[in-house]
């Protein structure tokens, strides 16, 4: 999924943007007007002294939360990531956070926290102190390998196993970089494999299950407005001896390069980006739906699909399928009753009209329907999910702040803000 700013208008920070002024019945958090302080980036000095987390925050929870503030004319931007010992606050303050060009993606494996810029292919490692202060552990350049002009170590541009085995994802051409988080050594890499197209840009996400690492590979072009529904690609690799096990071709639903999830039975679920709906409205494009791997499976389950508009949602297109636990999913639903759909309607436009809904849905009855404390929105979301609690990470209408809205159940509560656009955080412990 692009992230880059060149191409902001058709991020997802465009729904959550909207979505933050349509948003008409939320339940009001705390009202404390009380700043979590973040940790000093090093700097030395206990950063919570005052922070009112309650207890001794050397034995506490931290979390990094990396924001992107951008500059007047969105050309530039600079990015902080603030390291606070709770989330249940009203504000995070990024006055001394760590500080980065471009946009910051973040990671966490063994004791380290990994930063990394969108402006350099270069991953940063650091330690972090009991009270939350971060010093620089090393790093490890990527610059030899090839790789696109965009940089990021989210779910879209790499995968970590485990203290000693981590991938960077190639998006020039589908390979990985085989890397140690624990020695900072370039151990080697597995090739592409072969499924780039002339004319067409690559949209690729990952998800590891025991010694599995599952691929997609879509072909799609930006600039055409052209997504291939089919060949899509399912890649299996060995993250022990780091090779490529099978290729699948998959042509029942496309784009399915949204984040997948593993469920608590170990079933993986892939699904489609907001794209869809508007290329099938207008186009004889196949409609949105989900596919699986189950858990003693290491290809698409065949007997299994859910098709979104037939199966849960009343004939709407929908997109983003994800897992709040037990058996519950988030969905991102097209109420195409509100539009008038001809001739001349813009397949990309409807993605970006006030007339989508996140649908809460059972994924054993394949029931659901709208979120209650949510009204209409534009297309796209960005959920959070992090020490067992779910978060919308929600942009305002000039990315110049962003509200995490926390989501139990059917239930939407307000939680804490930030200023800039956040789409990500970790617990650090």
């Amino acid at each position: 999924m692009r992230f880059d700013v060149k191409r902001l208008k058709f991020s997802e920070f465009v729904g959550a943007a909207l979505l933050a002024a349509s948003l008409l019945s939320v339940a009001c958090g705390d009202d404390d007007t009380n700043d979590a302080p973040a940790a000093n980036g090093g700097q030395g000095g206990s950063a919570f002294a005052s922070a009112g987390s309650g207890g001794d925050v050397g034995e506490g929870s931290l979390f990094a939360v990396p924001t992107q503030v951008y500059g007047a004319d969105f050309a530039t931007s600079t990015s902080y990531v603030p390291v606070v010992p709770s989330l249940d606050v009203a504000r995070i303050g990024i006055d001394q956070a760590r500080e980065l060009d471009g946009r910051a993606s973040v990671a966490t494996v063994g004791k380290w926290l990994f930063i990394a810029s969108s402006s350099s292919p270069v991953v940063q490692r650091f330690e972090v102190a009991a009270d939350g202060a971060l010093t620089a552990a090393g790093s490890l350049n990527f610059a030899n390998y090839g790789l696109p002009e965009y940089f990021s170590i989210d779910a879209w541009g790499a995968v970590f196993v485990n203290a000693e085995k981590a991938y960077i994802f190639n998006g020039s051409d589908g390979s990985h970089i085989v890397w140690n988080p624990s020695t900072l050594e370039i151990l080697g890499e597995i090739p592409a494999p072969g499924v780039m197209k002339a004319g067409y840009d690559l949209e690729s996400v990952a998800v590891v299950r025991g010694n599995r690492m599952y691929r997609i590979f879509t072909l799609l072009n930006y600039d055409s407005w052209e997504f291939l529904p089919e060949p899509q690609y399912l890649a299996v690799y060995d993250t022990q001896g780091d090779t490529q096990l099978e290729l699948v071709q998959e042509s029942r639903c496309p784009q399915l390069y949204s984040r997948p999830f593993v469920d608590e039975a170990g079933d993986i679920y892939f699904s489609g980006w907001v794209w869809t709906p508007g290329l099938t409205l207008t186009t004889d494009y196949p409609a949105s739906c989900a596919l699986r791997i189950r858990a003693d499976e290491d290809t698409f389950d065949q007997d299994w699909q859910l098709n979104f508009a037939q199966d849960v949602t009343d004939g709407r297109e929908a997109g983003i399928l994800r897992y709040l636990g037990e058996g519950r999913a988030l969905l991102d639903v097209f109420h195409d009753e509100r539009v008038t759909v001809d001739g001349d309607t813009d397949a990309q436009e409807l993605s970006n009209t006030a007339n989508w809904r996140l649908w809460s849905l059972d994924l054993e009855t394949k029931q659901g329907g709208p979120v209650e404390d949510l009204d209409y929105k534009a297309g796209g979301y960005t959920d959070v999910q992090v020490d067992g609690r779910t978060f919308l990470m929600v942009p305002n209408g000039d990315y110049s702040e962003t509200t995490a809205y926390e989501i139990g159940g059917d239930q939407l509560v307000e939680g804490f803000k930030i200023q800039g656009s956040s789409y990500h955080m970790v617990k650090l412990r």
